[in-house]
């Protein structure tokens, strides 16, 4: 999500207004696969707190971490689960400029380097701590007491980490303006994050074509059968087709709504096992406003 004003997560507090930090529900944790070199684990925050996923890739004798959480309890449950593996932390990535992905960490991993695209860390550098005490405002000790901005800029290409291969590379126009992507050929595995959902709804903001470029791109690299998402499990090219589906779902349900209470009937009915609710009514209310719409 973008730098969205303090009104639209009013939508979310409410949601969690009975919530208290000492008795919110607990994330999970998981193998997702191995090799003799390297693990990739994944940890995940509840549904109702929209499933953000952290990846955890543990080499011989470090662990890097793809993404931070939200909300800062999930991500002081993250750095248990780290602490648990007994190695340290040597690197931080963050994929994109969304706040539920970079402005949770900042307690839990003080220290770490953050390593992010050019246009992410100077994104950050811009707007970051005024997100964060917005957030502050609103959620209080749910929210980070600090950043842990970006220090190092991550260029694409191959990089050699830990006797490991990464692939690096930058997508564009996706869920978000600016991604960056990771892959470990020798596991398979595509670190797709907000590219990919499962289970939760797309974030929409607008014409969806560079989102469906991207997951078709996916679709194309036969090296990789394991997509991580950042939100939800992990999937297979059934997952990417699910996505595509829905968002065609959302551009054919555009046309036929005449206002955003019959897109968002029509869009919980056709996926009512999917969480994130409260996705749907911030996009609606800030981003989606197709011309033929009432107002």
């Amino acid at each position: 999500m973008k730098s969205l004003k303090s009104v639209t997560f009013l939508l979310i507090l409410s949601a969690f207004s009975t919530l208290k930090a000492q008795n919110l529900p607990t994330g999970t944790s998981w193998t997702v696969t191995q090799n003799k070199k390297v693990k990739v684990h994944t940890y995940m925050s509840p549904s109702a707190m929209f499933a953000n996923t952290s990846h955890v890739i543990e080499l011989k004798n470090e662990l890097i971490i793809v993404d931070g959480q939200f909300f800062a309890p999930y991500a002081l449950e993250l750095k248990e689960f780290t602490d648990s593996l007994g190695k340290p932390v040597t690197r931080f990535y963050v994929s994109h400029d969304h706040p539920d992905h970079y402005i949770g960490f900042g307690d839990a991993f003080p220290n770490v380097p953050v390593y992010a695209l050019a246009e992410t860390k100077a994104a950050i550098e811009q707007a970051g701590q005024g997100v964060l005490e917005q957030r502050q405002a609103q959620f209080g000790p749910m929210i980070a007491s600090k950043l842990n901005k970006p220090s190092v800029v991550q260029q694409p290409g191959e990089e050699t980490i830990g006797n490991v291969k990464f692939i690096f590379e930058k997508s564009v126009n996706n869920e978000s303006a600016v991604s960056l992507l990771i892959k470990l050929p020798e596991l398979g595995v595509y670190i797709a994050q907000d590219i990919v959902y499962n289970k939760i709804h797309l974030f929409i903001e607008g014409d969806t074509k560079g989102w469906e470029t991207a997951l078709h791109q996916i679709i194309k690299d036969k090296t990789y059968q394991t997509i991580l998402s950042g939100h939800g499990k992990e999937g297979g090219i059934e997952l990417l087709n699910e996505n595509l589906n829905y968002l065609a779902f959302v551009n054919e349900t555009i046309l036929k709504s005449k206002d955003k209470e019959e897109f968002k009937a029509a869009i919980l009915k056709k996926y009512p096992e999917y969480g994130g609710e409260q996705l749907v009514d911030i996009y609606l209310d800030y981003y989606l406003e197709p011309n033929t719409w009432a107002k």
